[in-house]
C-alpha cells in the first residue's frame, strides 16, 4: 500500500480558501470509482482539508449534486 509522506497538500499547493459542495468537479478528484472517499494517504491533503473534503462530500450527496454509490 503507498503512502506519500513527501507530498504537499493540494489544496495548499493551488492556493484554494474555501472548498464549497458545488464545485463537484473538485469533489470529483476525490472520490474512488465506487463514489468512496479516498484516504488521506493516498490523497495527500493534510488533515484540516480532509476533514473540510468528507463534509463538502457528504453535503454533496445529501444535495443529490453526487451520488452515493455507483
Amino acid at each position: 500500500m503507498p503512502t506519500f509522506k513527501n507530498r504537499k497538500c493540494y489544496f495548499h499547493s493551488e492556493d484554494i480558501k474555501h472548498i464549497d459542495y458545488k464545485n463537484t468537479r473538485l469533489l470529483r478528484k476525490f472520490l474512488t470509482q465506487y463514489f468512496k472517499i479516498v484516504p488521506r494517504y493516498y490523497a495527500g491533503t493534510c488533515l484540516k482539508h480532509q476533514k473540510e473534503i468528507s463534509r463538502a462530500i457528504k453535503n454533496a450527496r445529501i444535495m443529490g449534486l453526487i451520488r452515493f454509490t455507483r
